[in-house]
């Protein structure tokens, strides 16, 4: 069974402090499906230290579900920062894994640089794919 996260399944609202409407960058996307412990999430736009809150309380929110695995499609993310990548290695600290189905130039370099430079803890760990 397809049981979408319905919390967070939609364009998000403007952030005090973070420029919205025609003059800012477009509100970032967020999709999501949980299905037999998997969380499915499709990410599209810019996300950076406060556009990833709505997805951080996805993921929170899927785990508190059951979800022991995060496939993540970002092709269509334009811009990340290493929220994004902080995220990621959060979502591993309980014994969670996660793979990338596909990612746009922007996150493929944020993850490549993190493996090659990772933290004092070790980069996010994900499946080999």
């Amino acid at each position: 069974m397809n049981t979408p996260i319905d919390s967070i399944d939609t364009a998000l609202p403007g952030l005090v402090g973070a420029p919205a409407g025609p003059a800012g960058p477009p509100a970032p996307r967020i999709r999501s499906a949980l299905d037999g412990g998997v969380l499915s999430v499709r990410l599209a736009g810019e996300f950076d230290h406060f556009s990833c809150l709505p997805l951080r309380a996805l993921l929170d929110e899927g785990a508190a579900l059951g979800a022991r695995r995060l496939v993540l499609d970002a092709a269509r993310v334009t811009f990340c920062d290493s929220s994004l990548a902080h995220l990621l290695d959060r979502w591993t600290g309980g014994g969670r894994s996660w793979e990338l189905l596909s990612g746009s130039r922007s996150v493929r370099l944020l993850l490549d640089l993190w493996d090659r430079v990772g933290r004092a803890d070790g980069a996010p760990e994900r499946e080999p794919g």
